[in-house]
């Protein structure tokens, strides 16, 4: 195995940053990010909102050949008759160019995801292998485009829409040219407004100034819409991360982290607890950030990504998230140049706990001596040792290796998750810390079993 190629991009996938950018973006984040900066928006949208004299007004984005999309139209059906705010309906074409670096692996995994988490949400989306072909997703956009039209959100309709389309019904189905052209225009028009409002993907919500992705951040809608009196009770709270049953002996949590993941660094904390709590070893499997890896990112995906971030990092109890000096490029691999040491001392989890609590709620530069020795001194690593492995070669070949297990089952991303039994069986594989609720529940009927 050979070291992983590491690619220096420029642009917002800047693996070269200066020292200047990154402190002044460390200060940029830190007030933007705060929960008291977050309230404080919302208090300007709202008066804002009131002043002009428009009601509280939901834009919802649908993308037809997207699995969230349809899960997320069944939890509407309920969240409508909960809720005075008015939903209005907008088709976009979903995540696509830089936004979407495997854009083969992401419908599959979405696929296959989706009917992973409907179960614990108490929704439905089809089981199996089945994808749809152009064809059937053409008629789709089809029947999208004569449903969603001036606003319209025929929620039900476009249940129904969702169901033919997962189940195959719609293979042989016809559809004229003139028809799809018109929906093309509708899907351009709806995917424009979602790009002047800033955000690229299906299943989103969007209220005043702040993105909702899907069911899965329903609940961060709901609690807002709550404090401003126009929802009832939380249909779709926060799951509980941790397991009630503990497992025998023998089960395995593989866990994909990167030092430079926002969400790898908000949820690890609550990994380990889990692994802990579960009776599960857990096994440390980090791999290069993507963008070290040659994977674009935008600036629009990037600011989503950290503002979600701080809202997840709030319910987490991730104290000081936000607080943000950037390891990418120089400091990631100095950072992972002396994780073979944590390895021999077995301090895996230590070092890498101190290291992103370091970069993402510290405001710690990796770049620097002085901020590296803290990181390891801290999680047990005498700097006197550690730093003679700054210099030491091969701490990549296992960071490869990590990389191409993960793709060999179909994610490409951090933090990603997988269970296993001690038979060596896989119970449950899942992309993102939204899933450790599910995980927690998989391993409950492996208990029960």
């Amino acid at each position: 195995m050979s070291e992983p190629t590491i690619t220096r991009q420029t642009g917002a996938s800047s693996s070269t940053q200066s020292r200047l950018f990154r402190f002044l973006q460390q200060q940029v984040l830190k007030k933007r990010l705060s929960s008291r900066q977050l309230t404080k928006k919302r208090k300007h949208v709202e008066e804002l909102r009131l002043k002009e004299g428009r009601d509280h007004h939901i834009h919802v984005f649908y993308q037809v050949d997207d699995p969230y999309s349809h899960l997320l139209m069944q939890a509407l059906k309920a969240v409508e008759t909960n809720t005075t705010a008015r939903l209005s309906g907008h088709l976009t074409r979903g995540v696509s160019g830089n936004n979407n670096p495997e854009p083969e692996l992401l419908i599959a995994l979405s696929r296959t995801d989706a009917a992973f988490v409907a179960p614990g949400y108490g929704l439905q989306f089809e089981t199996g292998d089945y994808m749809p072909s152009d064809t059937a997703i053409n008629a789709a956009s089809v029947r999208a485009c004569a449903l969603v039209k001036d606003g319209a959100l025929p929620i039900d309709e476009l249940i129904d829409l969702g169901n033919a389309l997962w189940s195959g019904a719609l293979e042989n189905t016809d559809y004229t040219a003139d028809a799809l052209s018109a929906a093309e225009a509708a899907i351009n028009e709806g995917s424009k407004y979602q790009q002047e409002l800033g955000h690229y993907a299906g299943a989103m919500l969007h209220y005043e100034g702040e993105w909702y992705w899907g069911v899965d951040r329903m609940y961060h809608l709901e609690q807002r819409l709550q404090e401003l009196g126009v929802y009832g009770k939380s249909l779709f709270p926060r799951r509980e991360v941790l397991p009630s049953k503990r497992l025998s002996q023998g089960y395995q949590l593989e866990c994909y982290p990167s030092l430079r993941s926002p969400y790898s660094a908000i949820c690890f904390d609550a990994v380990c607890h889990l692994a802990d709590h579960a009776g599960l070893e857990l096994v440390l499997k980090p791999v290069l950030p993507m963008v070290m890896r040659g994977v674009t990112l935008t600036r629009t995906k990037g600011a989503y990504i950290m503002s979600d971030c701080a809202r997840e990092a709030t319910t987490l109890g991730k104290l000081g998230f936000g607080n943000f000096y950037d390891p990418i490029g120089e400091g990631v691999i100095r950072g992972f140049s002396i994780y073979p040491l944590a390895i021999e001392r077995g301090l895996e989890r230590e070092y890498l706990k101190s290291f992103m609590d370091g970069a993402f709620c510290e405001g710690i530069n990796s770049l620097s001596n002085r901020g590296l020795k803290k990181i390891c001194e801290r999680a047990g690593l005498p700097w006197k040792e550690a730093k003679t492995y700054l210099t030491k070669p091969g701490w990549g070949e296992a960071l490869e290796q990590n990389r191409q297990d993960m793709y060999s089952w179909g994610s490409w991303g951090v933090p990603s998750f997988r269970l296993i039994s001690p038979d060596g069986q896989v119970l449950a594989q899942a992309w993102g810390q939204d899933r450790l609720w599910r995980l927690a529940q998989i391993i409950d009927q492996e208990h029960d079993h």
